[in-house]
């Protein structure tokens, strides 16, 4: 009877075994390890006829550095062209680049960074500019100084005044 109560559960146990099917090992979740680089490209504001200056930074979380080949390009607002593009090696500083001289008009900056280590994704980036500023008798680069703008600041300022003024004279003292 004892070596009943011992092999008893034992058949159980073995037949219980057999009626669950085997499952897949325990696996973890597929995920990229690479780390996600973050772009920025930058273009001071630009003179018709001065050379453009187009700055980039690569960045990334961590103590990775990003190594790896930036690409620009500057291409007119309408995409129709690409005005310049240029190819340059990025250390893990922010790359400055002088671009063309450009004319009038609206361009639009792009930035692509191509990683050289497995653990680095790649990153975009771009930004508008605008071309239009001319160079005035001093040399200095001030779009839009001068003209209408100025005036209706002027006559904007006026009209506070004098505003000032009457609700000043008219209030009892």
């Amino acid at each position: 009877m004892t070596a009943l109560r011992v092999l008893l559960p034992a058949v159980l146990l073995a037949l219980l075994a057999l009626l669950v099917p085997a499952t897949a090992p325990a696996q973890a979740d597929p995920y990229s390890p690479a780390v996600p680089a973050q772009c920025r490209v930058a273009v001071p504001t630009t003179v018709a006829g001065d050379r453009v200056v187009v700055r980039v930074r690569v960045s990334v979380p961590g103590d990775l550095s990003p190594a790896g080949t930036v690409t620009v390009a500057i291409r007119e607002a309408d995409g129709r062209r690409t005005v310049w593009r240029t190819t340059a090696r990025h250390t893990g500083r922010p790359l400055t680049l002088e671009g063309p001289r450009l004319a009038r008009g609206a361009y639009v900056a792009r930035a692509r960074f191509i990683p050289d280590s497995p653990d680095l994704l790649g990153c975009r980036d771009e930004t508008g500019l605008a071309v239009g500023a001319v160079p005035g008798p001093g040399g200095g680069a001030l779009p839009d100084t001068g003209g209408p703008p100025l005036l209706a600041l002027l006559a904007g300022v006026g009209l506070v005044a004098a505003g000032g003024g009457l609700v000043g004279r008219g209030r009892p003292s």
